[in-house]
């Protein structure tokens, strides 16, 4: 763990007041923002499939990870252990490992990325910036993070592929969704 402390505290000398004001915006879309382009997602008959996806895997990322993984686990934060960094959002009251933003960001990009690549690419690198704001704001190791991201891809991935193919099968779904 001395490691990780070893990585905080290293990004902890990038802070300055511009880059506090850009992560502290930009973790608060690791959670609630996909969630809302999942459902925004499902109003347009070309976005629909994608924001099934979506919140498939915003739900069984969440399942895994805050649900499943995290209370048995039950890893300290960063800053639960060194409580001389001052936070720049509110102490978060749940388990470090893994991380649920990492997760929920790479779970949506993975979404967005099997239905339309280029607004992929844009989601990958929009959620590598939420992944770091995390370690940024001291709240997560980075094998939290790391591990988060990992999820995020695989289930992802998954999810969207059963999603895509449970609808091919079913001729009567298309007719509604597409």
């Amino acid at each position: 763990m001395s490691w990780e402390f070893s990585i905080l505290d290293a990004i902890q000398n990038l802070h300055t007041p511009l880059l506090d004001s850009f992560f502290t915006t930009v973790t608060w879309f690791g959670r609630d923002f996909w969630i809302m382009l999942g459902i925004f997602l499902l109003f347009f008959r070309r976005t629909r499939v994608c924001g099934i996806c979506m919140l498939s895997g915003l739900l069984v990322g969440a399942l895994i990870t805050n649900v499943t993984i995290k209370p048995l686990v039950a890893r300290d934060r960063p800053c639960w252990i060194n409580d001389t960094v001052q936070l720049l959002v509110s102490n978060p009251r749940d388990y470090s490992f893994p991380s649920g933003h990492s997760q929920a960001s790479f779970v949506s990009a993975m979404a967005i990325y099997q239905n339309h690549r280029k607004w992929g690419i844009a989601a990958f690198v929009f959620a590598a910036f939420i992944a770091f704001s995390r370690l940024y704001l001291y709240v997560h190791f980075p094998t939290d993070v790391a591990v988060g991201i990992l999820i995020g891809l695989v289930v992802g991935y998954f999810t969207s592929r059963f999603v895509k193919t449970w609808i091919q099968k079913r001729p009567a779904v298309q007719r509604y969704l597409l």
